[in-house]
């Protein structure tokens, strides 16, 4: 089930809390050090999701909105805190993407990815699903906490295209 964010706070803190340090989250932290998740108080600059089953936080959606250009931001943010993919995060994940171009009418998606992330095959194939495009590759761009420096993929996928693609 999707929610807003805010209404889990402490376990939404404690979920990104038990990120810090693993190996398994450093494509998704794509920096080397971590710090405090905290609620934004508005929607006007971001919306921040939870996936929710049985009262437990399984995974956390958010994004930034550019209002002046209508566009959802770079920072795009999924994460997953089970230890396996599950249909509920993944349908939750769907919602966003409909709620995203359909409820809220955003003419632009742009996201990125750290490249070795093993999301990156999936963000891949919904851009090429939905009409996006990858539009390049910053070299070195960050370094995660392993001290070493990744490449960055960026997307982007327009509301026209994306609409086309679901035949509306």
């Amino acid at each position: 089930m999707l929610d807003i964010a805010i209404n889990y706070v402490e376990q939404v803190k404690q979920k990104f809390r038990s990120t810090w340090f693993k190996e398994r989250y450093k494509y998704w932290t794509a920096t080397n050090y971590s710090e405090e998740w905290n609620p934004i108080e508005s929607t006007w600059v971001d919306h921040q999701f939870v996936s929710v089953r049985n009262e437990e936080v399984i995974g956390y959606i958010g994004y930034g909105i550019d209002r002046a250009s209508g566009d959802v931001v770079h920072n795009l943010n999924i994460i997953n805190f089970e230890e396996k993919p599950s249909i509920t995060f993944a349908r939750d994940l769907g919602q966003v993407l409909i709620d995203i171009f359909e409820k809220y009418n955003f003419r632009k998606l742009s996201f990125y990815v750290v490249v070795g992330n093993p999301i990156e095959k999936s963000y891949d194939k919904m851009c090429e699903r939905y009409g996006g495009r990858i539009v390049g590759v910053k070299r070195k761009n960050t370094r995660l906490i392993d001290g070493k420096y990744y490449d960055e993929k960026l997307y982007e996928i327009f509301k026209e295209d994306y609409m086309k693609a679901v035949k509306w």
